[in-house]
């Protein structure tokens, strides 16, 4: 967080605008609402299966939001604001509101007019967004979620700003994602009080100002698909389905789907159409790994770029095909498709049917087939760095005395954080300074996993004031390069790649050498 960049953000005419969008202090909450929904859109890149987000819609919303817990008497204390807050995302329910002669509101007790059971804690998860909104409204503690289907993009305020959020819940008891949300806001009111913002002034920096460091779409090259997903598309998506598709688009055309939480960056997404299309549609490539998103239903997403339209492959195709009706998915029907993973033998059987039915399948991704490397036994996050990271470090021109392993560095009180490889460090007394550090794992791929080793290797760069930082585990080498302000784009790691690739291929190995070799890092 700059300072004197965020106060010169404040004097300008674009900051004092946004600041005054977000004034919880106005007389018209309706117009407000409106107009920070609307500014909402504007901040989101724009995804082809995504209808535009009405304005109206979502207002309506947050009214029969607030109706609804009106009626049932639920309401905030300051005193116990958390039990209060628990109390709240536990008992509500959202039903018809019915209104008597005297203007008096209540909840219509018919089965029909119930719209959300108390106990449906997934989709009351899925309303954090229209929750925030009138929270935000009602008390000061809680922020706006602006972002429903886009997470990423909340990770990507919080990196510019330096705001450590908690980690995620591994879990599926789905109230814990609404109490994730109240421990959000606990992480946003740290940073509200350290620059000392108001409610506004905050929500202005959030989505505004950070929304202005962050280099937008800035991707970096795909890595090869190592893996195939299934995901469905619904009578929404058709029409951008087919635009996306038709070749009108110049440019990047993302979309954004349902996906496995192990999809990679890079990987094959095979997107099938629903009833009453019920055929394959077109294949693209994951523009980002499945991001798990505490506030969606389907909970894991991912953007997908580089759609190509194929023949249209029936249900039928596939029941009648020899091979695909013996595949488990086929076999049932198609049903529960989002995130199912094609083999490697599946995907050319997919690419055999296209190509009799006239298709080109030369402009189709290939997956990566990689050469088998024995790293040994690899069961313990001790054996990633003993038996593949130390290794290639020693063929990039290390040796044991050019990093420090589990190197202990102050932070705040008595506290004490512990990289795992930190390069030529520097420094009287805590090793303040070191150019690069990298933080390994046993196994990032649940993308949970990865986000929580991001946030960790970044946070150990920047107290260190690093210029690179890496994060990697059993399959693959990760490499992000932090800018001055120790600002890191998540989304745009400048190498990306399979362990295998790295040493088997000598041009992958020869890259890896210009970004990280020895000679490199000692000159930073």
């Amino acid at each position: 967080m700059n300072r004197q960049l965020w106060d010169m953000y404040k004097a300008s005419p674009e900051g004092k605008s946004c600041i005054e969008l977000f004034n919880p202090e106005t007389d018209n909450q309706i117009q407000l609402l409106e107009g920070i929904i609307e500014y909402s859109i504007k901040c989101q890149p724009r995804m082809a299966n995504l209808d535009d987000i009405n304005t109206e819609l979502v207002v309506d919303q947050v009214r029969f939001l607030a109706d609804n817990l009106s009626c049932q008497n639920l309401t905030l204390d300051n005193d116990c604001l958390k039990d209060s807050y628990e109390k709240l995302i536990t008992d509500f329910f959202l039903a018809e509101i019915i209104e008597d002669e005297y203007g008096n509101i209540s909840n219509s007790t018919d089965v029909k007019d119930l719209w959300l059971r108390a106990n449906d804690f997934r989709r009351k998860s899925s309303y954090v967004h229209e929750l925030s909104l009138y929270l935000y409204l009602l008390h000061p503690y809680f922020k706006p979620i602006l972002f429903p289907y886009r997470y990423d993009l909340i990770l990507r305020n919080c990196d510019a700003l330096g705001i450590e959020l908690p980690p995620i819940p591994h879990t599926k008891d789905y109230k814990a994602f609404l109490m994730y949300y109240y421990d959000i806001c606990t992480a946003m009111n740290k940073f509200q009080e350290e620059y000392e913002m108001t409610d506004e002034e905050f929500c202005a920096c959030f989505y505004g100002f950070a929304k202005m460091l962050c280099d937008e779409s800035k991707y970096a090259e795909l890595p090869k698909p190592v893996n195939v997903w299934l995901t469905g598309a619904s009578g929404g998506d058709f029409i951008s389905l087919d635009e996306a598709t038709s070749g009108k688009f110049e440019g990047d055309f993302n979309s954004i789907w349902a996906c496995n939480e192990r999809t990679k960056r890079g990987d094959i997404v095979v997107v099938y159409c629903l009833s009453p299309r019920s055929y394959i549609h077109s294949i693209w490539r994951a523009n980002t790994a499945g991001l798990f998103n505490p506030f969606d239903y389907y909970k894991c997403r991912t953007t997908v770029c580089d759609g190509i339209r194929v023949p249209e492959i029936s249900s039928k195709d596939l029941k009648a095909d020899d091979y695909f009706s013996n595949v488990p998915i086929v076999r049932k029907n198609l049903q529960g498709i989002n995130g199912v993973e094609l083999s490697a033998h599946d995907y050319s059987e997919l690419l055999r049917l296209i190509e009799q039915k006239g298709g080109d399948i030369s402009a189709l991704p290939k997956l990566y087939e990689s050469e088998n490397v024995d790293f040994g036994e690899i069961k313990l996050e001790k054996d990633v760095e003993e038996n593949i990271l130390i290794p290639m470090l020693r063929k990039l021109g290390y040796n044991e005395e050019d990093w420090t392993r589990q190197l202990s560095l102050k932070a705040g009180r008595g506290l004490k954080a512990i990289p795992d490889f930190v390069f030529f460090a520097k420094g009287e007394k805590h090793f303040e300074t070191a150019p690069f550090v990298i933080e390994a794992k046993l196994d990032m791929s649940l993308m949970r996993e990865q986000i929580n080793a991001f946030s960790q290797g970044l946070s150990y760069a920047k107290m260190l004031r690093s210029s690179l930082m890496g994060i990697c585990d059993k399959e693959r080498l990760i490499i992000y390069r932090v800018d001055s302000t120790g600002s890191v784009d998540r989304n745009a790691p400048i190498f990306e790649e399979h362990w295998a690739s790295i040493y088997k291929d000598p041009v992958v190995g020869a890259q890896l050498n210009q970004l990280i070799g020895k000679e490199v890092i000692k000159n930073l």
